[in-house]
């Protein structure tokens, strides 16, 4: 199935006089544009090209974009072309800055919300990690896993280290949707600790790639 591609549209212009057509000899036209536009999902982006035209009232014969001498070429695009006819054709562009405006808002506010959370870190806060920029030893084709707050101290605050590591962040991610990793077996026995300075060093770094708040 195709989702992009190019396609037409013709707008009606105004009639026109004092043109000689050189089939008939009649001097009355039609103006009209041709219009061509990029889609996407059959949604206009954005224009492509825009040509100008004249018909014959009489024999029907048409002069197309260069057949048109340049001044009169340039009037009729004036009077053809205007906001609400080619505007539209922008549609899937407008759509698009909508979407990526919105995406990066939820971005910034995403990262302001985990700065807050390891600024005032709650038990249970999982992180999804890379574990080659914690532990050194860790097997850099299954570096993301999970560590979850255990315990919160003046000082320190104590993970516990998931068992399981994958190829991919959405690996150790699919775990929390699922709740797996709301279990104490999904966890190591033996605790790591960190305290605030560490935990923004590690952010900064991608050692923690996200955070949830469950």
């Amino acid at each position: 199935m195709i989702f992009f591609g190019s396609k037409g549209k013709s707008i009606s212009g105004q009639v026109i006089e004092g043109l000689q057509c050189p089939s008939c000899e009649n001097e009355q036209f039609i103006t009209f544009g041709l219009l061509r536009y990029f889609h996407l999902y059959w949604i206009p982006t954005f224009v492509t090209s825009k040509k100008v035209g004249i018909e014959c009232t009489h024999c029907k014969k048409t002069l197309i974009g260069k057949e048109l001498p340049s001044d009169l070429a340039k009037q009729i695009k004036k009077t053809v072309y205007n906001l609400k006819n080619t505007l539209p054709m922008f549609s899937g562009l407008i759509i698009i800055a909508c979407l990526a405006l919105t995406l990066s808002y939820s971005l910034q506010q995403n990262s302001l919300q985990e700065v807050a959370y390891i600024e005032q870190p709650a038990i249970n806060d999982i992180y999804i990690v890379n574990f080659t920029k914690i532990f050194p030893q860790a097997d850099s084709k299954y570096k993301y896993g999970l560590i979850r707050i255990k315990q919160v101290s003046e000082n320190k605050i104590q993970f516990q280290v998931s068992q399981i590591a994958y190829n991919k962040a959405a690996g150790a991610r699919k775990d929390i949707e699922e709740n797996k990793a709301l279990a104490d077996s999904y966890y190591d026995d033996e605790p790591l600790s960190f305290d605030i300075k560490q935990l923004k060093l590690m952010k900064d770094s991608g050692a923690i790639y996200s955070i949830e708040r469950l």
